[in-house]
């Protein structure tokens, strides 16, 4: 206040001695006359400029508006920089002083507008002039502030100035209701954002204002919480008036909040606080809190943080703190009795706020109610910074303040740890802990009294329950808020009980109201009105998630009431199951089964979870009781919705894990005891059935009608207990723990669990002719006759054998597995109760038996026992009526036991077939006399007859099971159709289940199909030996049926996707196929269903797709219709109408053909190779031709597909007939003939037609669609790939067949020379071996007639491009067509030249890595090859030099200058082929080599000077702008062309290094190894991602870069080195280029085939196309290339490689050493080239496949510069931006990932570390330690500084955490630290403390785990199963420690006490490891205590003290000792 006045009077004398100071010189003001004062021109330079300005201002005369223009005009005319100064001329009165008066004086005009509209009442308009909305006021107000900041003169804010921003909030208001929109003109935005900048300046000056404005503070502060909500109301905020008002409120809230920070309110000032603000700002709490949608996130975060904060400095202060501190104990809610109800009493003004509480409560002011809970949130971190100490860990986001340096753990800073927590300490929390809790139940006990007025009212008056949710939605958050401050800990409560008795308080208020909801329902009202079925939901929800609240804080509230907890989760899912049309019932459903699923894993972590699994049996029971005990006897909605809800929840996945993971937790030693009490309660279960006596009970209206009671009751009952109770028994006895420890008490257990079932079964399947054992079963179970013609009494006997049966399937297979694990003699013994002389008997009892003694399926219930099918068809009457079946369940329960029999019965047979033979072997039949013989005969006679009675039964089961299933499906699996036939009746309807994991109560009609599909498909192998053939051909047809996933537009949309899953499932397993039946019949079964697709498309041809055509006359018709109707310019379009009127079943079976070619592709290659491959490619190649002929018009198709279906389906065809060939190829183990070779002939598998109608569908191209242009180029190119792989394939399976003939007929021809050499004489006469013409060529015969005819077609081509004009061939290669047919060609040859070149390579390395003469095998055959790749050589030169070289006079004039490098050039560079005649024989070129020999280098390229000079050469005369248009992927065809033209370049390449090739011309490759480092090099410079047809291109480069770096070995280093580190530069930057381009995804070799990079699922999904893959296969061909250089190299070639990867590590390039390519950059990283990332790569291939010792003993050499290099790029690159994961595209990689080459440097210094061969410093092995702790450091700081600022912030700027990256990079560091500890003991020990830093790092990591995937606050966090396996990797680290245990042993007890430490919750988070992750932890543990020494454990014990940490070490040794320490027995 006193600062105030002194700045007033300050401000006063300015004006005054301005007003002085002008008086006093009046001769030096110019004279103005009045009325031109106004208009007066105030010049720039004029030095009364200020002073006039003043004067104009103060004369009263001028009017205020002309004043106002007065003040504008002069801010418009001045600037900061005119000055005093500064400007020209001085000014009388200076600047600062001007801005003193002009401030206060436009204060004063618009705080006068403001009153006297005050005053007037009226509300501020617009634009008035001269009033506070004028925008000119404010562009003058705002000149003063920014002039003032920078002349840094202080002004003063007048205290009214606060209703001046008033007035704008009033305005802003009014807008609003006016415009609901929120949209602002031009003139109000430019207003509004003056008024926000005035604002920021003025507070930025004060900081707020003085004490006095609090009033002030107060009602702006209201208007504006007023003006923000109605904003948020009307959903505005993102508007520009809502972003307005948003901003706004930020600017006057900062310096509210601040101001009262410094000016805490008095005890007047906190009522008015707390009666005014409170409200609003709890209310704006919760709307910024719960809302989440707009983009103002960032906004409206900040807005939340400075609402917290004044609703912080306002309530509590630290003035006001102790007050609340010091309110009213707990103690009234003690359970002592000598405890005295303490009074209320109102001791201080903080009381106000309590009333405020209350009475917003019964005002029921909704969302300020649920912002109570964020009240208590700010109470709480206020008491924590007041005090200095966190009450429940505080906010996980603060960070110790012992963790920064994150020391090793040792003795004395355990003691320092521990005394952290001192007994002292420890009191003071606790106490903060009761005084907030005491202000916690100050707040609930409102609550709480607001909800039991209605538990005392009148129940019929049901107003107040619409206003109840709010309270209950409160209460949840006050919990929640409760919860996560860890106000209460059972552990550390010193209120004798009282906080429990108050939780328990709380806890049956809300069972109670949740009861009388229940009655409520029951009762007229509430169930009739939409309105009051979403009452209830809302309730129901709010009660359940209390309930959890409070599970989570005190599970001990619940008491023994786990039967009414149980109760009341059964109705909220009767009422969410009849309300299933209400908005909110999916959150009720989901609460109900998170609460469910709670009390069983709850329970279970108590060891209690019997109490809670069989209070859930008797609230079943209970509640059914309740439900079925009503006056009416009509059928009830409410009992059907309740068996129904029941059965959703029991039966839910998530249920039944949460159980089975129950009673597996349960010891071994409690298994007996748990089916002991299982036991009885089925007993009451069985009696619960039969409710006779209970008929006293009911009214009067059901004694009026008892029999219709009778059946509603049992049928409710019946469906309870078969369909949810039987459900829970069979999950305990399937989940229950056997071991031979327990086997037998168990089985002792079990057998009486059995005789309980026993006798209601027995007189159902007991052998009693004239007996109805379904009518008597009936009436020993209910007491009633059954009625079959009361369909309802059915159901209910249905739902009891479902019952009963389930439970004997269980305890059949659980009483066996007992028996298993029992000694012989109680085996046997208890072996007799079910009479299983399989699993107790020994083959010795076999060996005495005179006959199989199986009793049959129910001989332990009754003996003798009917069949089970006798059973089977006795219960088929009741559930199935009228060809219904009206119990699924029963139905699957009975084929369950089929097949259990079945098992049975195979096994049965197996032994007794085994004990026939057995009975044939010699010393059986080694009779002595006739009584023996009788004896055998009898015992022969027994055993057939078993055999044979168990096949019957088999066989009987499964035509049971088979027919059933056909008659679910209505009888049509005998004739399957497509259409609307078996499976779209089978697998229909399906759609919302999302799981096959479904439980048997939850079948129904729908469901049934599926379910038995799937059990017919899983268990073949059980049932298929006794299935007729019939029955088994229509399984197959009805499976591939299944299998095909077409999803046309017609009426197959509807096709089952499970039911596709399950048969792909069955025939993508190759276990199937081991059943002879499918080998046998599923290739038939195919083709028949082909041919059946193809009849009806192509229904005019009359083809039989299993028969082979005249393939001679065929090729003839489609090459001439080809050469007509493909021409594009001249040739007419092929006809492709269909016949009309087409077929909409020609149309669906087209769409089948697409799907059993994608059948063929799914299968197995190892069923592909047998010998029905034959058939299915005969099938694919009449498909084929028919397509052909169709596209070429000889057919016309009955389908209305398009041109380029046809097209796309013959593509299919193609890659089917790529995978079936490769397939059927594969050689045999014992090496004999493929199938394929060996069954399919020239006939039947034509080479010919594979060019023919490649050639004739490329013609086609020009009738497709232009739309469709880049999926027909893309699919055309993926043709000629696998045209290419087929006859790769065929060549090389021929060629090896010739091979391996010739070397046969070679040894038979050494053998007869040994033998006869006169023989061998006249062999040699004859020039070799004679042998029959036909078989000259025989085995290549085919290939051979193709190089021919592909030899054809190049002359053709060869010499129409030779005598074309040079426009022309510009032309050509702009053309598709041309083009298209030319690769075509060479990629047939290329694939030929392939498969000769493996073959070749093949044999070369059987022979010794040889050269093969391969004229020797084959003089003719030679012959054909040379002849033909003379063709081919010549045809690419001539292409590659007049499409990619600039002129052709240049090359003319060069040509002569290329002969001493290539024997045929004169012939090539005219395009004439060498006759045969001239070809030179291989042995005379040898002789004409003979003296180069002698040299240490073969001549692998003859005149190697002049072929790097043609190289050179070469690069200077390419025609770059043509390449670079075809790299830019302008012109896919050219691109595919060049693919062909270097991988038929490679092939020519790769034959010429095995064979001698006499045609080679050298004069081709200088071109193509010019082009291929033009285009790397251009690829490598690009930043974008390159086109898909690009990498077509760079494939075809990279190949025959491949094998040009196979000749390296072979030719002299010192001249090729220069080509050599060229071309290794240029592999280093294009696998630069792919790794900068592949972003995150980038990785090492090891890493992508590692087991350690199979982790989870990225949450960052980049933009994955083809370009991508493309990428990844493109870097992996990079890499084989470059692994050719380097694998064989000589010591020179191998150092230059080594230098250039250095080069590239060290980030500098050769000739540039000022550029330094790896970058520190700024705080969030730095970065490095793609060529530092390449070198990282291109080491690890120099580490992994460079073997030869002197290469290695030359990498040793540079391992410590390349370890200094790792280090080096870390060290530059480590920020928390490597954890981040862009979401953005791709191509917005420029350089390399930060992350990924961290990543990839870790892994690379693991492997060197691996190394004993490598020597490494031992102070890089210190970096290697401290590498994980640096980076992981990083990974907290993300974690503990997350925000929601930065939360949002992140989000924004789409940036959120890789979570995979960030565990495979926590694996990588597992990896180097267990590699450390392992090779570099004594190193690793003299850095110990790096060691346990970074230790201590990655376990700190696994504290903050994502346990709610919807937390926002957790976006930096890991899921927990993404934790459990990073866990898995530290717990390696730890047992690495124990393994070195001599070295590292007496340290453990230091990695011991960290983790203990931790896991007690004193960790940086506070949070401790949950169980999940120390689950994974524990094996890691045990090793450190293993390793621990007595004394060491003794030390830990001592410095731990009392507490956790102390208990947990001994529960720790306890455990080990138990599980893990070794006993010293075997």
């Amino acid at each position: 206040m006193a600062g105030e006045d002194t700045k007033k009077k300050k401000s006063k004398k300015r004006s005054a001695n301005v007003v002085q100071e002008v008086q006093s010189e009046p001769s030096k003001i110019p004279r103005l006359i009045e009325n031109e004062a106004v208009n007066v021109d105030m010049e720039r330079s004029s030095p009364w400029k200020n002073l006039e300005l003043i004067l104009s201002l103060q004369d009263k005369n001028i009017d205020l508006l002309k004043k106002v223009d007065l003040a504008f005009d002069y801010v418009k005319s001045s600037t900061s920089k005119e000055t005093d100064d500064t400007s020209g001329c001085s000014q009388v009165i200076n600047t600062s002083r001007t801005l003193v008066f002009l401030n206060n004086w436009i204060q004063s005009v618009m705080i006068s507008s403001e009153k006297k509209m005050r005053l007037e009442e009226r509300k501020p308009e617009f634009e008035t002039p001269g009033s506070c909305l004028d925008i000119r006021c404010w562009k003058v107000l705002h000149f003063c502030l920014v002039e003032s900041k920078n002349l840094h003169v202080s002004l003063t804010c007048l205290r009214d100035f606060l209703r001046v921003i008033r007035c704008i909030a009033i305005e802003a208001s009014s807008f609003l209701s006016l415009c609901h929109e929120g949209t602002l003109s031009t003139k109000q935005v430019e207003l509004y954002a003056v008024v926000l900048d005035c604002i920021s300046l003025v507070f930025s000056f004060h900081g707020g204002v003085s004490n006095e404005n609090l009033e002030l503070w107060i009602l702006l502060t209201d208007k504006m919480l007023e003006l923000i909500l109605k904003i948020y109301t009307e959903q505005i905020d993102d508007g520009q008036l809502g972003t307005f008002v948003l901003q706004f409120a930020c600017c006057l809230l900062e310096p509210f909040a601040m101001f009262l920070r410094l000016h805490p309110t008095r005890k007047n000032g906190f009522r008015d606080f707390i009666d005014k603000l409170i409200e609003p700002l709890l209310h704006l709490l919760y709307v910024l809190h719960s809302s989440s949608r707009g983009c103002n996130v960032e906004l409206r975060t900040n807005l939340s943080k400075l609402v917290e904060e004044v609703v912080a400095q306002g309530l509590f202060h630290p003035t006001h703190i102790d007050g609340f501190l010091n309110s009213p104990s707990t103690g009234r809610y003690k359970n002592s009795s000598d405890s005295k109800e303490e009074k209320l009493v109102n001791k201080s003004y903080h009381r106000h706020l309590f009333d405020k509480v209350e009475k917003i409560v019964v005002e029921k002011n909704g969302l300020a109610l649920v912002g109570l809970g964020e009240m208590l949130h700010l109470f709480v971190s206020c008491v924590t910074k007041h005090k200095g100490a966190s009450v429940g860990g505080g906010n996980p986001g603060q960070l110790d303040a012992s963790y920064a340096s994150l020391a090793p753990i040792n003795p004395s800073h355990s003691r320092k740890l521990v005394s952290e927590k001192s007994p002292g300490c420890i009191n003071v929390v606790a106490e903060l802990r009761k005084s907030i809790f005491c202000f916690f139940v100050r707040i609930m006990e409102y609550l709480l009294a607001d909800v039991n007025k209605y538990l005392q009212s009148d129940r019929e008056e049901v107003s107040i329950l619409f206003n109840v949710p709010s309270t209950l939605r409160s209460i949840n958050n006050l919990l929640d808020s409760f919860i996560y401050e860890k106000v209460y800990l059972r552990t550390e409560d010193t209120s004798e009980g009282a906080s429990k008795e108050f939780l328990r308080l709380i806890y049956r208020t809300v069972i109670s109201f949740s009861t009388e909801i229940t009655h409520l329902q029951t009762s007229p009202f509430g169930s009739d009105e939409e309105s009051d079925a979403e009452l209830f939901i809302h309730l129901r929800k709010e009660l359940i998630v209390a309930i959890n609240h409070l599970l989570n804080i005190e599970y001990e509230v619940v008491g023994d009431d786990l039967e009414s907890l149980w109760t009341m989760v059964f109705s909220s899912l009767t009422c969410s199951y009849s309300s299933v049309d209400v908005l909110d019932q999916p959150l009720l459903s989901l609460e109900i089964h998170r609460l469910a699923c709670k009390l069983i894993d709850l329970y279970s972590e108590l060891r209690q979870v019997n109490s809670s699994i069989f209070a859930l049996f008797r609230a079943v029971r209970h509640s059914a009781s309740l439900h079925g005990d009503s006056e009416s006897c009509t059928p009830s909605p409410t009992c059907s919705s309740y068996s129904n809800s029941l059965s959703m929840l029991l039966c839910s996945l998530e249920f039944r894990l949460s159980l089975s993971n129950a009673i597996k937790s349960i010891p071994e030693g409690q298994a007996a005891g748990l089916i002991r009490r299982l036991s009885s309660d089925i007993k009451e279960s069985l009696e619960w059935v039969k409710f006779e006596h209970q008929m006293a009970s009911v009214g009067e209206t059901a004694k009026s009608s008892p029999h219709n009671c009778d059946l509603l009751q049992l049928n409710l009952r019946a469906n309870l207990l078969g369909r949810v109770l039987c459900e829970v028994y069979t999950i305990i006895l399937d989940s229950i723990t056997v071991s031979s420890g327990n086997s037998y008490p168990f089985g002792v257990a079990l057998k009486n669990f059995i005789d309980i079932i026993c006798p209601c079964l027995s007189s159902l399947v007991s052998l009693r002719p004239n007996s109805d054992g379904i009518k008597e079963f009936s009436a020993v179970v209910d007491g009633k006759s059954l009625d079959k013609r009361i369909q309802s009494k059915n159901v209910s006997t249905c739902w009891i054998l479902v019952f009963f049966f389930r439970l004997l399937l269980s305890c059949k297979c659980l009483y066996r597995l007992a028996i298993s694990l029992m000694p012989p003699d109680a085996s046997k013994k208890l072996s007799g109760v079910t009479g299983d002389s399989f699993t107790a008997h020994t083959g010795r009892d076999w060996l005495e038996m005179s006959g199989c003694a199986d009793g049959g399926y129910f001989s332990w219930i009754s003996h003798p026992s009917a069949p089970l099918l006798n059973v089977i068809r006795s219960v088929s009457d009741i559930y199935i009526q009228d060809s219904i079946v009206i119990c699924p369940p029963l139905a699957y329960v009975l084929h369950a036991m089929a097949l259990q029999r079945l098992v049975d019965l195979n096994r049965l047979i197996k032994s007794s077939e085994y004990m026939l033979q057995w009975n044939q072997t010699p010393s059986q039949t080694n009779l002595k006399d006739d009584g023996d013989l009788s004896s055998y005969q009898k015992r022969t006679r027994k055993w057939k007859k078993c055999v044979s009675k168990m096949r019957e039964e088999a066989a009987t089961l499964t035509n049971f099971m088979l027919g059933f299933f056909s008659s679910v499906v209505k009888d049509q699996i005998s004739n399957p159709s497509f259409e609307g036939g078996i499976v779209d009746t089978v697998f229909q309807g399906m759609n919302n289940n999302d799981t096959l994991n479904f439980a048997v109560g939850s079948l129904d009609e729908k469901l049934l199909p599926l379910t038995l599909w799937r059990i017919i498909c899983q268990n073949v192998d059980i049932w298929c030996f006794h299935a007729a053939k019939k029955d088994l051909k229509n399984f197959l047809t009805l499976l591939i049926q299944a299998s095909l996933s077409c999803d046309s537009a017609h009426e197959i949309h509807n096709l089952d996707k499970r039911s596709h899953l399950i048969a792909l499932e069955f025939l993508s397993n190759t276990i199937p196929y081991e059943q002879k039946f499918i080998s046998r019949y599923m290739a038939s079964r195919f083709c028949k269903i082909l041919q059946k697709s193809v009849k009806s498309i192509f229904a005019s041809s009359g083809v039989d797709v299993s028969k082979s055509p005249d393939w001679v006359e065929l090729m003839s018709a489609v090459e001439n219709l080809s050469d007509v109707k493909n021409d594009p310019l001249t040739g007419e379009k092929p006809c492709m109408v269909p016949a009309k009127p087409y077929s909409t079943q020609a149309n669906l079976e087209f769409s089948t053909c697409q799907c059993l070619l994608g059948l063929l592709m799914w299968m197995p290659e190892e069923y592909l190779s047998s010998r029905s491959s034959s058939l299915y490619i005969t099938c694919i190649l009449n498909l084929e031709r028919l397509l052909v002929g169709s596209m070429l018009g000889l057919y016309r198709t009955s389908c209305s597909q398009s041109p380029y279906d046809l097209f796309r389906l013959f593509v299919s065809c193609r890659r089917v007939l790529k995978v079936l060939t490769v397939a059927s190829c594969k050689k045999t183990v014992n090496g004999c003939q493929s199938p394929l070779t060996s069954r399919l002939s020239e006939s039947s598998f034509p080479l010919s037609w594979l060019l023919k109608s490649l050639s004739a569908v490329i013609g086609f191209q020009h009738a497709l669609p232009e739309d469709i242009a880049f999926e027909t180029k893309v699919a055309i190119l993926s043709l000629m790939d696998n045209t290419s792989n087929v006859l790769l394939t065929v060549s090389r399976d021929q060629f090896e067949r010739r091979i391996s003939s010739v070397d046969c007929a070679r040894k038979l021809r050494k053998k007869r020379k040994s033998l006869d050499p006169v023989t061998e004489e006249s062999d040699l006469s004859g020039n070799g071996l004679k042998l029959k013409p036909k078989n000259i060529l025989g085995d290549c015969k085919s290939v051979l007639q193709l190089a021919t005819t592909l030899e054809e077609y190049m002359q053709n081509s060869l010499a129409t491009f030779k005598d074309a004009p040079l426009d022309k061939k510009v032309e050509c290669l702009a053309g598709s067509y041309e083009l298209n047919k030319l690769s075509s060609i060479i990629s047939c040859f290329q694939g030929l030249l392939g498969g000769l070149a493996f073959a070749l390579s093949d044999t070369n390395a059987l022979k010794g890595n040889t050269r093969i003469n391969f004229s020797s095998y084959n003089a003719e055959l030679m012959t054909i090859i040379d002849s033909s790749i003379a063709t081919c050589i010549s045809c690419l030169t001539f292409l590659l030099k007049a499409f990619f070289l600039e002129d052709d006079l240049t090359l003319i004039t060069r040509e002569s200058s290329s002969g001493a490098c290539d024997v045929s050039s004169d012939a090539s560079s005219e395009g004439e082929i060498p006759s045969p005649e001239k070809i030179v024989p291989s042995d005379r070129k040898c002789s004409l080599v003979k003296c180069d020999l002698k040299k240490n280098f073969r001549l692998a390229i003859p005149d190697l000077e002049v072929f790097l000079t043609e190289v050179q050469h070469m690069g200077e005369c390419l025609n770059k702008p043509l390449l670079l248009k075809i790299l830019g992927g302008e012109n896919p065809e050219a691109a595919f062309f060049c693919r062909q033209l270097f991988i038929a370049c490679s092939a020519i390449l790769r034959l010429n290094s095995l064979i001698d090739l006499t045609s080679i011309s050298w004069g081709l490759f200088p071109i193509v190894v010019a082009i291929s480092q033009f285009v790397l090099s251009e690829f490598s410079s690009r930043s974008e991602m390159p086109h898909l047809f690009d990498f077509c291109w760079l494939d075809g480069v990279v190949k025959f870069l491949e094998v040009l770096g196979s000749y390296f070995p072979q030719i002299d280093p010192l001249l090729s080195r220069d080509l050599y580190v060229k071309l290794v530069d240029l592999h280093i930057r294009a696998i630069g280029k792919c790794i900068s381009l592949q972003g995150k995804e980038a990785k090492l070799a090891s890493q992508e085939t590692g087991s350690h990079s199979k982790m989870l699922t990225s949450p960052v999904k980049q933009c994955f196309s083809l370009e991508t893959s493309r990428l990844g296969e493109f870097k992996a061909k990079l890499r084989m290339s470059f692994r050719t250089y380097i694998r064989e190299s000589s010591e020179l070639h191998l150092l230059s490689a080594i230098q250039a990867v250095e080069r590239a590590l060290v980030g500098v390039q050769e000739g540039l050493i000022t550029n330094y390519e790896i970058l520190c950059g700024s705080s969030d990283g730095g970065e490095v080239s793609s060529v530092v990332a390449a070198g990282i790569d291109c080491l690890d291939s120099i580490l992994g496949f460079v073997t030869e010792h002197k290469s290695i003993i030359m990498i040793k050499r540079h391992i410590q510069s390349f370890v200094a290099c790792l280090f080096n790029i870390i060290v530059h690159l480590q920020a928390p931006c490597i954890f981040y994961g862009h979401v953005d595209s791709i191509k917005g990689y420029i350089a390399p990932d930060s992350g990924s080459v961290i990543s990839m440097c870790i892994e690379i210094l693991t492997t060197i570390s691996g190394k004993s061969s490598f020597f490494i410093d031992a102070c890089h092995i210190a970096q290697s330690l401290r590498v994980p702790g640096a980076l992981f450091q990083y990974f907290l700081q993300l974690q503990f500084s997350e925000s929601p600022v930065k939360a949002s912030v992140i989000s924004t700027s789409n940036i959120v955490l890789d979570r995979k990256f960030s565990i495979e990079l926590y694996a990588g560091c597992c990896r180097l630290l267990c590699s450390a500890l392992k090779h570099h003991k004594n190193e690793t020990w003299h850095s110990l403390a790096l060691l346990q830093d970074s230790v201590s790092v990655l376990l700190h990591c696994l504290e903050i785990v994502n346990t709610d995937p919807l937390a926002r606050r957790d976006i930096f966090a890991w899921e927990v199963q993404e934790a459990v396996k990073c866990a898995s990797n530290l717990r390696r680290v730890y047992e690495e420690v124990r393994q070195q245990k001599d070295v590292f042993g007496h340290t453990s007890f230091q990695f011991l006490s960290r983790y203990i430490w931790v896991y007690c919750g004193f960790g940086p988070a506070k949070r401790g490891i949950i169980r999940e992750i120390d689950e994974a932890l524990k094996p890691g543990i045990y090793a450190l205590i293993d390793s621990c020494s007595a004394d060491d454990l003794q030390l830990l014990h001592t410095l731990f003290g009392e507490g956790p940490c102390r208990s947990t070490l001994s529960n720790l040794q306890h455990d080990y000792k138990l599980k893990f320490q070794y006993g010293g027995k075997v």
